[in-house]
């Protein structure tokens, strides 16, 4: 389900007007987040530290409103919920696909970290490359886990597609904590930096109190 957005009385129409034009109207921040908690917790419970980074994105995201718009045609959107569709190493170490994970705000930590493992697993085993390009209600992931970068930069085919992405790279310990490299990027004609501070501190709290 989506709510369309009465521009008219959007308090971002102008920044909307000014950037929706724009060849590549992207905009983006790469942060070392404090996951402290969340690895130590799922080292205790042998949990996927990739999959407990899904979960904190998709909790955050689903309860954070600038996460769920989307434009869409002439206007902007609103998502009731937001799912998300991540890069999948295959079994031959070598080429990718695409898994997706939706959210449901109703299951336990350990449930999804159970179903969402089982839905890599099946990725894994060679599942055909699924883009899914009518659906907005993603947001799109990768993970780099072989290097703790500084920057990364997204393809992407067009202005027409305001999907966020996220990146999640090796994470480091540095003074006794772990912390991680975490990109994102959204659209300039929905979200300002301020918006992309506010994600991040949410994502932050969420780690450390997994």
């Amino acid at each position: 389900m989506e709510q369309k957005i009465d521009l008219e009385r959007w308090p971002r129409k102008e920044s909307y007007d000014f950037f929706k034009s724009f060849s590549d109207p992207f905009v983006g921040l790469q942060v070392d987040v404090d996951i402290t908690a969340l690895v130590l917790a799922c080292r205790k419970r042998d949990w996927s530290i990739h999959h407990a980074l899904l979960y904190a994105t998709l909790k955050v995201a689903n309860n954070y409103d600038p996460m769920r718009l989307r434009r869409k045609g002439d206007g902007v959107v609103l998502h009731d919920t937001v799912d998300m569709g991540c890069s999948v190493l295959r079994k031959d170490g070598e080429t990718f696909t695409f898994a997706y994970y939706p959210w449901d705000p109703k299951e336990s930590k350990d449930q999804f970290m159970a179903r969402t493992t089982n839905i890599t697993s099946r990725a894994a085993q060679g599942l055909p490359l699924d883009p899914r390009p009518d659906r907005t209600n993603l947001i799109y992931g990768t993970t780099l886990p072989w290097v703790t970068f500084t920057t990364f930069k997204h393809p992407k085919k067009n202005n027409d597609d305001s999907i966020p992405r996220t990146v999640f790279g090796r994470f480091f310990e540095r003074d006794g904590r772990y912390l991680l490299p975490y990109n994102l990027e959204v659209d300039h004609a929905l979200m300002d930096g301020l918006h992309l501070a506010k994600f991040f501190e949410l994502i932050e709290l969420e780690a450390n109190t997994f």
